[in-house]
């Protein structure tokens, strides 16, 4: 218990990375299987991870910070990896059998009547939503978010260091990657990495609100 505290009390965010140190692969192997056991809401999963470590699909990345988002930028390009984490913005029958498909695989049925009854109370949860797209994608995304936050954990424990970078133009990313046409939108994004001699950040004290300010036994 107490190691694992240790990494939640050192994880931090990094501010500047080192261009020249790149995630091993087994590290990334390793991360982004991590990043695929990600928690969600009835197990829907209703996300798609963009990965890449390529300069120009970094560049294409960068060119969505700009003005008070410029900053961003060198996060971006200096990184040793970007995910672009996605949210579906429809989670229509064929992504519902899709999971189902993967938890009978993985054995979470016992009977095809079990299977049915599991299909039927998805499609009634996902239903009382459907007729407010708005309400969907809201309650897709929230998911995504929670796979951000198994993410960052991971990476901490990892090694890598990470950065979730929220300040970026979201219509001109999922354009340039044409997300639309995929049935996605770019929710966040995150560098990784490993920092730089000059990220200022790593040598500062770690700081939250107190115990009691945040939480209450009731």
């Amino acid at each position: 218990m107490n190691n694992a505290l240790h990494y939640a009390q050192t994880r931090y965010t990094c501010k500047a990375y080192d261009p020249n140190r790149k995630i091993g692969d087994d590290n990334l192997t390793a991360l982004l299987e991590m990043l695929r056991l990600a928690p969600s809401s009835i197990n829907i999963q209703p996300w798609q991870f963009l990965v890449t470590d390529k300069s120009e699909t970094k560049t294409l990345i960068s060119q969505a910070t700009t003005g008070n988002d410029a900053h961003n930028a060198p996060k971006i390009l200096n990184a040793s990896h970007i995910i672009v984490l996605c949210t579906r913005t429809d989670v229509d029958n064929q992504h519902l059998m899709s999971v189902l498909e993967s938890e009978k695989a993985a054995g979470r049925f016992a009977s095809d009547e079990i299977m049915q009854a599991r299909l039927e109370l998805c499609q009634h949860y996902i239903l009382q939503m459907a007729s407010d797209n708005q309400k969907l994608i809201h309650w897709a995304e929230n998911q995504t978010f929670i796979a951000l936050g198994h993410l960052l954990l991971s990476a901490s424990l990892l090694g890598i260091d990470a950065t979730p970078i929220g300040g970026y133009d979201a219509a001109v990313l999922d354009a340039s990657l044409g997300l639309a046409d995929k049935g996605l939108k770019s929710s966040v994004l995150v560098a990784l990495g490993y920092a730089a001699d000059n990220d200022n950040n790593r040598r500062l004290p770690k700081a939250r609100l107190d115990m009691a300010q945040v939480i209450k036994f009731i």
